[in-house]
């Protein structure tokens, strides 16, 4: 009888670990969820950024080359006036 009870209550000791264990394991993939969802936020807003910061320098190479066009339009202009 006491080796039934000393084998029951071993059985319920490594019952009780394992349910602990993953437990513990289900808490883990959360956290790694979670955080891979936070990592995935930030790469997205750093894409974005990327792709805001390349809009704005496209667009100031535009107006950079507008003032160089009007730059040599007045340049002409000048040198046209002055001909006559």
């Amino acid at each position: 009888m006491r080796a039934l009870i000393l084998v029951a209550g071993a059985a319920l000791a490594v019952a009780a670990c394992s349910s602990e264990n993953a437990a513990e394991n289900t808490a883990n993939l959360e956290e790694t969820g979670d955080l891979n969802a936070d990592m995935n936020a930030t790469v997205d807003m750093n894409a974005d950024m990327n792709a805001d910061s390349m809009a704005m320098n496209a667009a100031d190479d535009a107006a950079n080359s507008a003032d160089a066009a009007n730059t040599a339009a007045d340049a002409a202009n000048s040198a046209a006036n002055n001909a006559m």
